[in-house]
């Protein structure tokens, strides 16, 4: 097939989870031998020849649109009013919907896959078979977010914001021939609003690190690991709850215990909970395996959330049990107890990695299990190869 990939931001360097899904994606369907099309917005001409640099023996072709942020947040004050999520109006471009209609229009393409609705308006009119990677709902994850949030302000714009994305995304997904969300969660959380019968689970993979290395790693003992971007508010917030209601409750009982945040951009409030030799805040690191692979236990204690958790399938790739909240595993769906510890509230959180922490048998029987899991369901392409099925079927469809 020909396939033009349509992206908010460029793939390379597949420093975010959104970039890195895109960038193997790409790299999966030009290896199966479908010519593939990229079209992006990058900030400058900087972030454009790194892209070139990076995806340009793999894209037949780059088509980019310059984006500066400046333009994007004039752009974005003006949905306050509107119908339209800021995500979306964001990346709003009348020079990028031209430039793919031109392009569709010459009949270069089969399909086209649109990631993430932020893009969704400049492919939904298309006539040409399309799909969509949702991924997760934006209405579900903003609705938590509402939900968590005890600022005012911040509770007002969660609000407004989250009731626009749900509407926006139960209308946007029948301009759709495909639409794919990483879980099931995902898709009732939109079919509350509006029917999706076009809507499929497919979650996106993980690079997985060679056992080899995993069992080199050398495990100290009471090291308590989360991962992630640490400038999320869904990661802010997970962080900042186990650090200041579970972790307390944790060290009464083992001395030893020390919790390590391992990602980039950690917010102040982040950076606030360090205590030396106890809490450590990272920041960026060269690679968050070096770190998973040293820890005993993996905790992922998100209130808000939706989709599928990188951070805990990279931890379970490297062989440690990870205790989690429902939202953490619901984009999963690691069966609880033998794959993973699954708790709801900050005691049963604390006891259940004291008990792991307490007890090599059972932590070596989960992380077996674990990794065991991710190499049957979570490799970029045990996902993708559905994917492409799907992707196919819907050109098959329109003839």
């Amino acid at each position: 097939m020909k396939i033009l990939v349509v992206s908010s931001r460029p793939p390379w360097p597949p420093v975010m989870a959104d970039a890195m899904t895109t960038d193997r994606l790409i790299r999966f369907l030009h290896g199966r031998g479908h010519s593939v099309d990229l079209a992006c917005f990058v900030e400058d001409a900087k972030s454009e020849r790194v892209l070139r640099q990076g995806l340009g023996d793999v894209c037949a072709d780059i088509l980019t649109v310059t984006l500066p942020r400046w333009r994007s947040y004039g752009s974005t004050a003006l949905t306050l009013l509107g119908r339209l999520p800021m995500q979306v109006r964001y990346y709003r471009s009348n020079q990028m919907s031209e430039l793919i209609r031109e392009r569709v229009a010459e009949g270069r393409y089969d399909l086209v896959y649109t990631h993430l609705i932020r893009m969704a308006e400049h492919t939904k009119m298309l006539d040409i078979p399309k799909a969509l990677g949702m991924q997760i709902s934006q209405g579900l994850n903003l609705r938590r977010m509402f939900e968590h949030s005890k600022d005012p302000l911040r509770r007002l714009f969660y609000r407004i914001e989250s009731t626009k994305a749900e509407a926006y995304e139960a209308g946007v997904g029948a301009d759709f021939d495909r639409i794919f969300l990483c879980g099931p969660s995902d898709i009732e959380a939109i079919e509350r609003t509006a029917p999706i019968p076009n809507a499929r689970v497919c979650p996106h993979g993980q690079d997985i690190p060679p056992l080899e290395r995993v069992r080199a790693g050398v495990r100290e003992p009471g090291a308590i690991v989360v991962s992630g971007v640490m400038s999320t508010y869904t990661n802010v917030d997970a962080v900042t709850w186990f650090a200041e209601k579970i972790f307390p409750l944790i060290e009464r009982e083992v001395s030893e215990a020390k919790f390590w945040i391992v990602g980039r951009n950690p917010q102040r409030q982040v950076r606030a909970l360090e205590r030396s030799g106890k809490v450590i805040v990272t920041g960026e690191v060269p690679d968050v395996y070096d770190w998973l692979c040293r820890a005993q236990v993996a905790v992922a204690p998100l209130r808000i959330g939706a989709g599928m958790q990188n951070k805990v399938v990279q931890a379970m790739a490297c062989e440690l049990p990870v205790v989690a909240t429902p939202v953490a595993n619901e984009g999963i769906g690691a069966e609880p107890g033998r794959i993973i510890m699954v708790c709801n509230d900050e005691q049963s959180i604390a006891d259940s990695v004291i008990q792991l922490l307490r007890d090599e048998p059972e932590r070596s029987r989960i992380g077996q299990a674990a990794r065991d899991f991710v190499e049957a369901n979570w490799t970029w392409d045990a996902n993708f190869e559905n994917l492409e099925r799907w992707l196919i079927e819907a050109t098959e469809l329109s003839h």
